[in-house]
Protein backbone atom coordinates (compact mmCIF):
# COMPACT_ATOMS: atom_id res chain seq x y z
CA UNK A 1 0.00 0.00 0.00
CA UNK A 2 1.22 3.49 -0.49
CA UNK A 3 1.51 6.61 1.85
CA UNK A 4 -1.80 7.71 3.59
CA UNK A 5 -1.68 11.09 4.63
CA UNK A 6 -4.95 11.67 6.54
CA UNK A 7 -4.36 15.53 6.79
CA UNK A 8 -4.25 15.67 2.79
CA UNK A 9 -6.98 13.29 2.26
CA UNK A 10 -9.52 15.92 4.72
CA UNK A 11 -7.67 18.59 2.83
CA UNK A 12 -9.04 16.76 -0.99
CA UNK A 13 -12.54 16.39 0.28
CA UNK A 14 -13.07 19.94 2.14
CA UNK A 15 -11.65 21.77 -1.13
CA UNK A 16 -13.85 19.54 -3.72
CA UNK A 17 -16.79 19.65 -1.56
CA UNK A 18 -17.46 22.70 0.61
CA UNK A 19 -16.81 25.85 -1.64
CA UNK A 20 -19.24 24.59 -3.79
CA UNK A 21 -21.97 24.22 -1.15
CA UNK A 22 -21.37 27.29 0.71
CA UNK A 23 -22.08 28.93 -2.73
CA UNK A 24 -25.48 27.52 -3.09
CA UNK A 25 -26.38 27.56 0.36
CA UNK A 26 -25.38 31.21 0.44
CA UNK A 27 -27.61 31.95 -2.87
CA UNK A 28 -30.69 29.97 -1.61
CA UNK A 29 -30.95 31.71 1.60
CA UNK A 30 -29.87 35.48 -0.22
CA UNK A 31 -33.23 34.08 -2.64
CA UNK A 32 -35.11 32.67 0.55
CA UNK A 33 -34.84 36.69 2.41
CA UNK A 34 -37.57 37.89 -0.88
CA UNK A 35 -39.71 35.02 -0.90
CA UNK A 36 -39.62 32.71 1.99
CA UNK A 37 -42.27 33.27 5.10
CA UNK A 38 -40.66 34.13 8.38
CA UNK A 39 -41.95 30.04 9.62
CA UNK A 40 -40.71 28.83 6.35
CA UNK A 41 -37.10 31.17 6.41
CA UNK A 42 -36.56 30.13 9.86
CA UNK A 43 -36.67 26.29 8.77
CA UNK A 44 -34.75 27.09 5.60
CA UNK A 45 -32.18 28.15 7.68
CA UNK A 46 -31.76 25.47 10.11
CA UNK A 47 -31.83 23.37 7.24
CA UNK A 48 -28.78 25.35 6.25
CA UNK A 49 -27.11 24.99 9.33
CA UNK A 50 -27.39 21.33 9.17
CA UNK A 51 -25.98 21.19 5.94
CA UNK A 52 -22.94 23.03 6.72
CA UNK A 53 -22.48 20.36 9.89
CA UNK A 54 -23.15 17.67 7.87
CA UNK A 55 -26.20 16.29 9.69
CA UNK A 56 -28.81 16.86 7.09
CA UNK A 57 -29.89 13.55 7.43
CA UNK A 58 -31.02 13.89 10.89
CA UNK A 59 -32.85 17.35 10.23
CA UNK A 60 -34.50 16.24 7.58
CA UNK A 61 -35.35 12.72 9.39
CA UNK A 62 -36.61 14.71 12.44
CA UNK A 63 -38.44 17.24 9.94
CA UNK A 64 -39.55 16.38 6.25
CA UNK A 65 -41.94 13.26 7.47
CA UNK A 66 -39.80 11.25 4.48
CA UNK A 67 -38.23 12.39 1.67
CA UNK A 68 -41.15 11.88 -0.20
CA UNK A 69 -43.83 13.63 2.28
CA UNK A 70 -46.00 16.41 0.54
CA UNK A 71 -43.81 19.22 2.11
CA UNK A 72 -40.59 17.95 0.95
CA UNK A 73 -40.95 19.33 -2.15
CA UNK A 74 -40.31 22.69 -0.57
CA UNK A 75 -37.50 22.21 1.28
CA UNK A 76 -34.12 23.54 -0.73
CA UNK A 77 -31.71 21.84 0.49
CA UNK A 78 -33.31 18.17 1.22
CA UNK A 79 -31.08 16.67 -1.26
CA UNK A 80 -27.77 17.27 1.00
CA UNK A 81 -29.05 14.50 3.13
CA UNK A 82 -27.11 12.13 0.86
CA UNK A 83 -24.36 14.14 1.34
CA UNK A 84 -24.40 14.56 5.00
CA UNK A 85 -24.57 10.99 4.63
CA UNK A 86 -21.53 10.53 2.87
CA UNK A 87 -19.14 12.87 5.01
CA UNK A 88 -20.43 11.09 8.14
CA UNK A 89 -19.11 7.89 6.30
CA UNK A 90 -15.52 9.36 5.71
CA UNK A 91 -15.08 11.24 9.04
CA UNK A 92 -15.55 7.36 10.59
CA UNK A 93 -14.36 4.80 7.79
CA UNK A 94 -10.43 6.03 7.19
CA UNK A 95 -9.83 5.16 10.69
CA UNK A 96 -11.98 2.10 10.82
CA UNK A 97 -10.11 0.88 7.90
CA UNK A 98 -6.59 2.17 8.80
CA UNK A 99 -7.57 -0.54 12.13
CA UNK A 100 -8.72 -2.95 9.78
CA UNK A 101 -5.31 -3.08 7.50
CA UNK A 102 -3.25 -2.92 11.02
CA UNK A 103 -5.57 -6.07 11.74
CA UNK A 104 -5.81 -8.31 8.85
CA UNK A 105 -4.22 -9.52 6.15
CA UNK A 106 -5.44 -8.70 2.29
CA UNK A 107 -8.36 -11.56 2.48
CA UNK A 108 -8.77 -10.63 5.97
CA UNK A 109 -10.08 -7.29 5.10
CA UNK A 110 -12.13 -8.11 2.45
CA UNK A 111 -14.26 -10.27 4.45
CA UNK A 112 -14.36 -7.99 7.22
CA UNK A 113 -15.82 -5.40 4.75
CA UNK A 114 -18.03 -7.72 3.32
CA UNK A 115 -19.60 -8.43 6.62
CA UNK A 116 -20.02 -4.82 7.33
CA UNK A 117 -21.93 -4.72 3.80
CA UNK A 118 -24.21 -7.78 4.52
CA UNK A 119 -25.00 -6.42 8.16
CA UNK A 120 -25.49 -2.62 6.63
CA UNK A 121 -27.78 -3.67 4.12
CA UNK A 122 -29.52 -6.14 7.20
CA UNK A 123 -30.28 -3.56 9.09
CA UNK A 124 -31.83 -1.29 6.27
CA UNK A 125 -33.83 -4.18 5.25
CA UNK A 126 -35.44 -4.23 8.74
CA UNK A 127 -35.74 -0.88 8.97
CA UNK A 128 -37.74 -0.73 6.31
CA UNK A 129 -39.49 -3.54 7.35
CA UNK A 130 -40.50 -2.01 10.51
CA UNK A 131 -41.74 1.33 8.66
CA UNK A 132 -38.90 2.96 10.41
CA UNK A 133 -38.28 5.71 8.25
CA UNK A 134 -34.33 6.98 9.61
CA UNK A 135 -33.67 3.85 8.00
CA UNK A 136 -34.10 6.51 4.39
CA UNK A 137 -31.92 9.22 5.95
CA UNK A 138 -29.67 7.40 9.04
CA UNK A 139 -25.78 6.36 8.24
CA UNK A 140 -25.63 2.77 9.53
CA UNK A 141 -28.77 1.74 7.38
CA UNK A 142 -26.95 2.91 3.99
CA UNK A 143 -23.36 2.36 4.75
CA UNK A 144 -23.41 -0.60 3.03
CA UNK A 145 -23.94 1.36 -0.46
CA UNK A 146 -20.66 3.28 0.29
CA UNK A 147 -18.47 0.22 1.63
CA UNK A 148 -19.75 -1.44 -1.73
CA UNK A 149 -17.05 0.88 -3.06
CA UNK A 150 -14.60 -0.39 -0.65
CA UNK A 151 -14.54 -3.90 -1.13
CA UNK A 152 -14.84 -3.47 -4.74
CA UNK A 153 -11.41 -1.79 -4.20
CA UNK A 154 -10.17 -4.68 -1.61
CA UNK A 155 -11.34 -7.01 -4.57
CA UNK A 156 -8.99 -5.72 -7.35
CA UNK A 157 -6.31 -5.56 -5.35
CA UNK A 158 -4.83 -8.47 -6.74
CA UNK A 159 -2.52 -9.17 -8.93
CA UNK A 160 -4.55 -12.27 -10.68
CA UNK A 161 -7.27 -9.46 -12.01
CA UNK A 162 -4.55 -7.82 -13.91
CA UNK A 163 -3.79 -8.88 -17.87
CA UNK A 164 -6.59 -10.49 -18.54
CA UNK A 165 -8.56 -9.38 -21.42
CA UNK A 166 -11.93 -10.25 -23.18
CA UNK A 167 -14.05 -8.15 -25.10
CA UNK A 168 -17.41 -10.86 -24.41
CA UNK A 169 -16.34 -10.88 -20.97
CA UNK A 170 -16.44 -6.64 -20.81
CA UNK A 171 -19.11 -5.98 -22.52
CA UNK A 172 -21.15 -8.77 -20.21
CA UNK A 173 -20.30 -6.98 -16.81
CA UNK A 174 -20.74 -3.68 -18.68
CA UNK A 175 -24.26 -4.44 -20.06
CA UNK A 176 -25.36 -6.40 -16.89
CA UNK A 177 -24.40 -3.72 -14.47
CA UNK A 178 -26.33 -1.08 -16.79
CA UNK A 179 -29.13 -2.99 -16.55
CA UNK A 180 -29.21 -3.20 -13.01
CA UNK A 181 -29.15 0.93 -12.88
CA UNK A 182 -31.75 0.82 -15.56
CA UNK A 183 -34.06 -1.61 -14.43
CA UNK A 184 -34.06 0.04 -10.71
CA UNK A 185 -34.67 3.65 -12.22
CA UNK A 186 -37.39 2.36 -13.91
CA UNK A 187 -39.35 0.22 -11.52
CA UNK A 188 -38.53 1.78 -8.04
CA UNK A 189 -40.76 4.73 -7.31
CA UNK A 190 -41.94 6.14 -4.16
CA UNK A 191 -44.06 3.15 -3.07
CA UNK A 192 -41.63 1.01 -3.17
CA UNK A 193 -39.46 -0.02 -0.45
CA UNK A 194 -35.78 1.22 0.30
CA UNK A 195 -33.03 1.67 0.90
CA UNK A 196 -32.47 -2.52 1.71
CA UNK A 197 -32.32 -5.00 -0.92
CA UNK A 198 -34.02 -2.57 -3.88
CA UNK A 199 -30.43 -0.08 -3.44
CA UNK A 200 -28.26 -3.33 -3.17
CA UNK A 201 -29.12 -3.76 -7.29
CA UNK A 202 -27.89 -0.90 -8.36
CA UNK A 203 -24.97 -0.18 -6.22
CA UNK A 204 -23.98 -3.96 -7.59
CA UNK A 205 -25.02 -2.20 -11.48
CA UNK A 206 -22.81 0.82 -10.76
CA UNK A 207 -19.64 -1.52 -9.40
CA UNK A 208 -19.94 -3.59 -12.58
CA UNK A 209 -20.10 -0.89 -14.71
CA UNK A 210 -16.69 0.59 -13.05
CA UNK A 211 -14.99 -3.39 -12.92
CA UNK A 212 -16.06 -3.97 -17.35
CA UNK A 213 -13.03 -2.19 -18.81
CA UNK A 214 -10.20 -3.61 -16.21
CA UNK A 215 -10.88 -6.66 -18.84
CA UNK A 216 -11.23 -4.57 -21.94
CA UNK A 217 -12.92 -1.79 -24.50
CA UNK A 218 -16.33 -2.35 -23.86
CA UNK A 219 -20.00 -0.55 -25.21
CA UNK A 220 -21.19 0.87 -21.95
CA UNK A 221 -17.44 2.65 -21.01
CA UNK A 222 -17.34 4.10 -24.94
CA UNK A 223 -20.75 5.28 -24.37
CA UNK A 224 -19.77 7.00 -20.72
CA UNK A 225 -16.96 8.53 -22.53
CA UNK A 226 -18.54 11.01 -25.19
CA UNK A 227 -17.69 14.15 -24.62
CA UNK A 228 -21.34 15.39 -23.04
CA UNK A 229 -21.78 13.01 -20.76
CA UNK A 230 -17.61 13.27 -19.08
CA UNK A 231 -19.38 17.05 -19.42
CA UNK A 232 -21.84 16.06 -17.01
CA UNK A 233 -19.75 14.05 -14.90
CA UNK A 234 -17.58 17.21 -14.48
CA UNK A 235 -20.14 19.50 -13.02
CA UNK A 236 -21.80 16.44 -11.35
CA UNK A 237 -21.40 17.65 -7.92
CA UNK A 238 -22.50 20.96 -8.55
CA UNK A 239 -25.53 19.99 -10.69
CA UNK A 240 -26.32 18.02 -7.89
CA UNK A 241 -26.38 20.54 -5.54
CA UNK A 242 -28.27 23.59 -7.59
CA UNK A 243 -30.76 21.16 -9.21
CA UNK A 244 -33.27 20.71 -6.08
CA UNK A 245 -33.41 24.65 -4.86
CA UNK A 246 -34.32 25.40 -8.44
CA UNK A 247 -37.20 23.06 -8.53
CA UNK A 248 -38.32 23.74 -4.59
CA UNK A 249 -38.24 27.18 -5.27
CA UNK A 250 -40.76 26.75 -7.95
CA UNK A 251 -42.73 24.64 -6.03
CA UNK A 252 -42.78 26.98 -3.18
CA UNK A 253 -43.97 29.53 -5.32
CA UNK A 254 -46.36 27.38 -6.97
CA UNK A 255 -45.37 27.55 -10.29
CA UNK A 256 -47.24 24.73 -12.35
CA UNK A 257 -44.40 22.62 -13.42
CA UNK A 258 -45.38 22.14 -17.28
CA UNK A 259 -43.05 20.60 -20.02
CA UNK A 260 -41.58 24.03 -20.71
CA UNK A 261 -41.03 24.90 -16.90
CA UNK A 262 -39.38 21.17 -16.25
CA UNK A 263 -37.05 22.02 -19.74
CA UNK A 264 -36.11 25.55 -18.05
CA UNK A 265 -35.78 24.59 -14.79
CA UNK A 266 -33.26 21.72 -16.19
CA UNK A 267 -31.32 23.88 -18.74
CA UNK A 268 -31.05 26.78 -15.52
CA UNK A 269 -29.55 23.85 -13.56
CA UNK A 270 -27.00 22.63 -16.04
CA UNK A 271 -26.03 26.11 -16.63
CA UNK A 272 -25.91 26.94 -13.06
CA UNK A 273 -24.16 23.73 -12.18
CA UNK A 274 -21.27 24.89 -14.83
CA UNK A 275 -20.80 27.60 -13.67
CA UNK A 276 -20.17 26.84 -10.25
CA UNK A 277 -17.53 23.93 -11.50
CA UNK A 278 -15.95 26.80 -13.60
CA UNK A 279 -15.52 29.18 -11.31
CA UNK A 280 -16.08 27.10 -8.11
CA UNK A 281 -15.26 23.84 -7.72
CA UNK A 282 -12.06 24.14 -10.57
CA UNK A 283 -10.66 27.59 -8.99
CA UNK A 284 -10.32 26.53 -5.35
CA UNK A 285 -8.88 22.79 -6.52
CA UNK A 286 -6.46 24.19 -8.61
CA UNK A 287 -5.47 27.49 -6.46
CA UNK A 288 -5.34 25.25 -3.33
CA UNK A 289 -1.65 23.66 -4.49
CA UNK A 290 -0.32 27.32 -5.68
CA UNK A 291 -1.17 29.57 -3.06
CA UNK A 292 -3.60 28.55 0.19
CA UNK A 293 -3.71 31.95 1.02
CA UNK A 294 -5.96 32.96 -1.68
CA UNK A 295 -8.30 30.37 -0.85
CA UNK A 296 -7.91 31.24 2.77
CA UNK A 297 -8.10 34.65 1.62
CA UNK A 298 -12.15 34.08 -0.40
CA UNK A 299 -12.96 31.34 1.75
CA UNK A 300 -13.21 33.45 4.98
CA UNK A 301 -16.03 35.33 4.52
CA UNK A 302 -17.97 33.24 2.93
CA UNK A 303 -17.83 30.54 5.30
CA UNK A 304 -18.63 33.77 8.14
CA UNK A 305 -21.17 34.29 6.26
CA UNK A 306 -22.68 30.93 5.31
CA UNK A 307 -22.15 30.18 8.94
CA UNK A 308 -23.97 33.02 10.93
CA UNK A 309 -26.47 33.94 8.43
CA UNK A 310 -28.57 30.64 9.44
CA UNK A 311 -28.20 31.63 12.83
CA UNK A 312 -29.10 35.00 12.99
CA UNK A 313 -32.23 34.14 11.01
CA UNK A 314 -32.98 31.45 13.28
CA UNK A 315 -32.64 33.59 16.30
CA UNK A 316 -34.71 36.23 14.95
CA UNK A 317 -37.33 34.02 13.88
CA UNK A 318 -37.43 34.32 10.22
CA UNK A 319 -36.76 37.95 9.65
CA UNK A 320 -40.98 38.58 10.44
CA UNK A 321 -40.11 42.60 10.16
CA UNK A 322 -40.23 41.61 5.97
CA UNK A 323 -44.05 41.07 6.46
CA UNK A 324 -46.34 43.16 7.93
CA UNK A 325 -48.05 39.63 9.87
CA UNK A 326 -46.33 36.69 10.61
CA UNK A 327 -48.18 34.21 11.28
CA UNK A 328 -48.22 30.98 13.34
CA UNK A 329 -45.51 28.19 11.96
CA UNK A 330 -45.97 24.67 11.12
CA UNK A 331 -43.87 24.02 14.61
CA UNK A 332 -46.47 25.88 16.47
CA UNK A 333 -50.00 25.08 14.53
CA UNK A 334 -48.74 21.38 15.36
CA UNK A 335 -48.72 22.63 19.36
CA UNK A 336 -52.52 23.14 18.21
CA UNK A 337 -52.55 19.77 16.86
CA UNK A 338 -51.29 18.25 20.41
CA UNK A 339 -53.66 20.92 21.95
CA UNK A 340 -56.55 19.45 20.29
CA UNK A 341 -55.76 15.80 21.14
CA UNK A 342 -54.73 16.06 24.74
CA UNK A 343 -56.95 18.75 25.88
CA UNK A 344 -60.36 17.27 25.19
CA UNK A 345 -61.48 16.63 28.64
CA UNK A 346 -65.72 15.57 27.76
CA UNK A 347 -64.77 12.12 26.72
CA UNK A 348 -64.25 11.52 30.23
CA UNK A 349 -67.27 12.89 31.85
CA UNK A 350 -69.12 11.11 33.87
CA UNK A 351 -73.05 11.89 34.31
CA UNK A 352 -73.76 9.90 37.30
CA UNK A 353 -71.34 12.60 39.31
CA UNK A 354 -72.52 15.15 40.64
CA UNK A 355 -76.49 16.75 39.44
CA UNK A 356 -78.67 19.50 38.48
CA UNK A 357 -77.14 20.76 35.62
CA UNK A 358 -77.95 19.64 31.66
CA UNK A 359 -76.98 16.40 30.43
CA UNK A 360 -75.49 16.57 27.06
CA UNK A 361 -74.13 13.34 25.10
CA UNK A 362 -72.23 14.46 22.30
CA UNK A 363 -71.92 11.85 18.92
CA UNK A 364 -69.41 12.34 16.44
CA UNK A 365 -65.64 11.91 14.81
CA UNK A 366 -63.05 14.10 15.61
CA UNK A 367 -64.97 17.37 14.28
CA UNK A 368 -67.13 16.63 17.33
CA UNK A 369 -63.82 17.67 19.10
CA UNK A 370 -64.43 21.16 17.61
CA UNK A 371 -68.08 21.33 18.55
CA UNK A 372 -67.03 20.42 22.50
CA UNK A 373 -64.38 23.12 22.36
CA UNK A 374 -66.52 25.75 21.22
CA UNK A 375 -69.51 24.99 23.71
CA UNK A 376 -66.97 24.76 26.56
CA UNK A 377 -65.03 27.27 25.75
CA UNK A 378 -68.25 30.14 25.87
CA UNK A 379 -69.71 29.13 29.06
CA UNK A 380 -71.56 26.17 28.25
CA UNK A 381 -73.66 25.89 31.24
CA UNK A 382 -74.08 21.67 31.78
CA UNK A 383 -72.10 18.73 31.65
CA UNK A 384 -71.02 17.30 27.41
CA UNK A 385 -69.78 13.87 27.61
CA UNK A 386 -67.96 13.25 23.83
CA UNK A 387 -68.40 9.81 22.45
CA UNK A 388 -65.97 10.07 19.63
CA UNK A 389 -66.84 7.76 15.75
CA UNK A 390 -63.79 7.92 14.25
CA UNK A 391 -62.70 9.33 11.32
CA UNK A 392 -64.10 6.00 9.36
CA UNK A 393 -67.29 6.71 9.89
CA UNK A 394 -69.76 8.73 9.14
CA UNK A 395 -73.49 8.99 10.23
CA UNK A 396 -72.32 9.25 13.76
CA UNK A 397 -70.85 5.57 13.32
CA UNK A 398 -73.86 3.99 11.27
CA UNK A 399 -71.84 4.05 8.00
CA UNK A 400 -68.65 3.41 6.38
CA UNK A 401 -66.15 5.45 4.57
CA UNK A 402 -63.96 2.91 3.72
CA UNK A 403 -65.63 -0.29 2.74
CA UNK A 404 -62.86 -2.04 4.96
CA UNK A 405 -63.81 -0.11 8.09
CA UNK A 406 -67.82 -1.53 7.88
CA UNK A 407 -66.83 -4.15 11.35
CA UNK A 408 -64.97 -1.15 12.49
CA UNK A 409 -67.79 1.53 12.19
CA UNK A 410 -70.50 -1.05 13.70
CA UNK A 411 -68.95 -1.57 16.70
CA UNK A 412 -68.65 2.24 17.18
CA UNK A 413 -72.32 2.79 16.73
CA UNK A 414 -73.08 -0.02 18.63
CA UNK A 415 -71.37 1.39 21.39
CA UNK A 416 -72.80 4.73 21.21
CA UNK A 417 -76.61 3.22 21.02
CA UNK A 418 -75.59 0.86 23.99
CA UNK A 419 -74.22 3.33 26.32
CA UNK A 420 -75.30 4.52 29.46
CA UNK A 421 -75.34 8.34 28.46
CA UNK A 422 -77.91 7.92 25.60
CA UNK A 423 -80.26 6.72 28.25
CA UNK A 424 -79.77 9.30 30.42
CA UNK A 425 -78.70 12.59 29.22
CA UNK A 426 -80.84 14.88 28.63
CA UNK A 427 -80.24 16.03 24.92
CA UNK A 428 -78.16 15.07 22.45
CA UNK A 429 -76.29 16.60 19.79
CA UNK A 430 -74.95 14.79 16.61
CA UNK A 431 -72.11 16.33 14.12
CA UNK A 432 -69.22 15.28 12.14
CA UNK A 433 -67.53 15.94 9.03
CA UNK A 434 -70.65 14.24 7.38
CA UNK A 435 -67.93 12.34 5.23
CA UNK A 436 -70.44 10.30 3.36
CA UNK A 437 -74.52 10.57 2.29
CA UNK A 438 -77.27 8.47 3.27
CA UNK A 439 -80.29 9.97 4.15
CA UNK A 440 -82.12 6.56 4.79
CA UNK A 441 -79.56 5.62 6.78
CA UNK A 442 -79.59 9.15 8.92
CA UNK A 443 -83.29 8.20 9.47
CA UNK A 444 -82.42 4.86 10.48
CA UNK A 445 -79.63 6.28 13.06
CA UNK A 446 -82.59 9.11 14.62
CA UNK A 447 -85.14 6.06 14.76
CA UNK A 448 -82.57 4.05 16.44
CA UNK A 449 -81.46 6.44 19.05
CA UNK A 450 -85.28 7.57 19.84
CA UNK A 451 -86.03 4.06 20.29
CA UNK A 452 -83.65 4.47 23.45
CA UNK A 453 -84.18 8.38 24.59
CA UNK A 454 -87.28 10.67 24.21
CA UNK A 455 -84.46 13.61 24.51
CA UNK A 456 -84.39 16.31 22.54
CA UNK A 457 -81.84 15.44 19.41
CA UNK A 458 -79.98 18.29 17.76
CA UNK A 459 -78.42 17.36 14.16
CA UNK A 460 -75.70 19.83 13.73
CA UNK A 461 -74.39 20.11 10.12
CA UNK A 462 -71.00 20.46 8.48
CA UNK A 463 -68.66 23.71 8.89
CA UNK A 464 -66.20 24.84 6.57
CA UNK A 465 -63.55 22.53 5.49
CA UNK A 466 -60.78 24.12 2.97
CA UNK A 467 -59.19 22.19 0.25
CA UNK A 468 -56.06 23.32 1.86
CA UNK A 469 -54.44 24.11 5.00
CA UNK A 470 -54.74 27.15 6.83
CA UNK A 471 -51.33 27.61 6.46
CA UNK A 472 -50.78 26.77 3.00
CA UNK A 473 -53.78 29.22 2.27
CA UNK A 474 -52.09 32.21 4.20
CA UNK A 475 -48.93 31.52 2.31
CA UNK A 476 -50.12 31.65 -0.82
CA UNK A 477 -52.07 34.49 -0.11
CA UNK A 478 -48.66 36.19 1.50
CA UNK A 479 -47.11 35.33 -1.61
CA UNK A 480 -49.16 37.27 -3.78
CA UNK A 481 -48.93 39.84 -1.28
CA UNK A 482 -52.48 39.51 0.61
CA UNK A 483 -50.79 40.36 3.67
CA UNK A 484 -53.70 41.56 6.19
CA UNK A 485 -55.93 39.22 8.16
CA UNK A 486 -59.10 40.49 5.94
CA UNK A 487 -56.91 40.06 2.71
CA UNK A 488 -55.97 36.49 3.30
CA UNK A 489 -59.51 35.49 4.31
CA UNK A 490 -60.90 37.03 1.46
CA UNK A 491 -58.32 34.93 -1.26
CA UNK A 492 -58.90 32.17 1.39
CA UNK A 493 -62.55 32.04 -0.58
CA UNK A 494 -61.55 30.24 -3.30
CA UNK A 495 -60.38 27.00 -1.21
CA UNK A 496 -64.02 26.72 0.44
CA UNK A 497 -65.34 23.28 -0.34
CA UNK A 498 -68.66 24.01 -2.20
CA UNK A 499 -70.03 20.77 -1.81
CA UNK A 500 -70.63 21.31 1.73
CA UNK A 501 -72.84 23.90 1.41
CA UNK A 502 -74.99 21.86 -1.32
CA UNK A 503 -74.79 19.05 1.06
CA UNK A 504 -76.13 21.21 3.65
CA UNK A 505 -78.87 22.53 1.84
CA UNK A 506 -79.48 19.10 1.09
CA UNK A 507 -79.90 18.82 4.79
CA UNK A 508 -81.68 21.94 5.50
CA UNK A 509 -84.40 20.40 2.84
CA UNK A 510 -83.89 17.05 4.28
CA UNK A 511 -84.97 18.19 7.74
CA UNK A 512 -87.75 20.46 6.90
CA UNK A 513 -90.03 16.73 6.15
CA UNK A 514 -91.95 15.34 7.96
CA UNK A 515 -89.87 12.31 9.60
CA UNK A 516 -92.37 10.92 11.80
CA UNK A 517 -89.40 11.93 14.37
CA UNK A 518 -90.43 14.08 17.76
CA UNK A 519 -87.56 16.58 18.84
CA UNK A 520 -85.35 16.26 16.16
CA UNK A 521 -84.08 19.49 15.11
CA UNK A 522 -81.36 20.37 11.99
CA UNK A 523 -78.99 23.17 13.00
CA UNK A 524 -76.72 24.56 10.17
CA UNK A 525 -73.29 25.36 11.74
CA UNK A 526 -72.01 26.86 8.14
CA UNK A 527 -74.71 29.60 8.65
CA UNK A 528 -73.75 30.56 12.22
CA UNK A 529 -69.83 30.45 10.54
CA UNK A 530 -70.23 31.58 6.94
CA UNK A 531 -73.36 33.62 7.34
CA UNK A 532 -75.28 34.43 4.34
CA UNK A 533 -72.81 35.09 2.19
CA UNK A 534 -71.02 31.82 2.69
CA UNK A 535 -67.41 34.06 3.68
CA UNK A 536 -65.65 31.75 6.01
CA UNK A 537 -62.33 32.86 7.55
CA UNK A 538 -59.29 31.32 8.43
CA UNK A 539 -57.65 33.93 10.44
CA UNK A 540 -59.17 36.05 12.97
CA UNK A 541 -59.56 39.90 11.34
CA UNK A 542 -59.17 41.38 14.97
CA UNK A 543 -56.21 39.67 16.18
CA UNK A 544 -54.27 37.85 13.21
CA UNK A 545 -54.79 34.60 14.74
CA UNK A 546 -55.31 31.26 12.99
CA UNK A 547 -58.62 29.79 12.99
CA UNK A 548 -57.84 26.35 12.14
CA UNK A 549 -54.56 24.02 12.14
CA UNK A 550 -54.95 22.32 9.48
CA UNK A 551 -57.78 21.88 6.24
CA UNK A 552 -61.00 21.57 8.88
CA UNK A 553 -60.35 21.79 12.66
CA UNK A 554 -60.46 24.89 14.36
CA UNK A 555 -57.34 26.22 16.91
CA UNK A 556 -58.71 27.24 20.25
CA UNK A 557 -58.99 30.78 18.96
CA UNK A 558 -61.25 28.90 15.85
CA UNK A 559 -63.61 27.33 18.30
CA UNK A 560 -63.93 30.30 20.37
CA UNK A 561 -64.94 32.30 17.84
CA UNK A 562 -67.27 30.00 15.97
CA UNK A 563 -68.95 29.29 19.33
CA UNK A 564 -69.37 32.69 19.80
CA UNK A 565 -71.27 32.71 16.45
CA UNK A 566 -73.12 29.58 17.36
CA UNK A 567 -74.24 30.72 20.13
CA UNK A 568 -75.71 34.27 18.62
CA UNK A 569 -78.09 32.49 16.36
CA UNK A 570 -78.80 29.03 18.40
CA UNK A 571 -78.23 30.00 22.24
CA UNK A 572 -80.78 27.16 23.38
CA UNK A 573 -77.54 24.56 22.43
CA UNK A 574 -75.82 26.72 24.99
Amino acid sequence: MGVWSFRQFYIRRALRLLPALYVVLGSVLVLGYFFYLPGDYALLSQSALSSLLFSANIFFWKNSGGYFSPNAEEMPFLHVWSLSVEEQFYFVWPFLFFLICKIFELRGRRLFVLLLVFLSFCLAEIGVASDYSGAYFLLPFRAGELLLGSLLALSLEDSRYSGFESKVLANGIAVAGMALILASAIFLDESSSFPGVNAFFPCVGAALVIVAPLYGQNFVSCLLSTRSLVFVGLISYSLYLWHWPVVSLLRYLRVDLTPIVMFTAIALSIFLGFLSWRFVESFFRSNASRDSRIVFFLATPVFLIVSFGPILIYLKDGLPGRFPYALLTQEELNNERQRYWQGIKTIDTDFTEGGGTKKVLLVGNSHANDLSYSLTENDFQGKIKLIGTTHYCFNFGFGAVFSEKVDHCRERFSAVIGSPELRSADVIYLHDNWGGKDFDGLVRVLQMIRSVTTAPIYVIGPKMIFEESALNISKYAQQDRFITPLSINKYSRRFQRKDLVDYDNELKEFFDRDLGLASVQYVSALDAQCGVEMNCDILSEDTGEYLYFDAGHFTLAGAKIFGKKLKERNSFLF
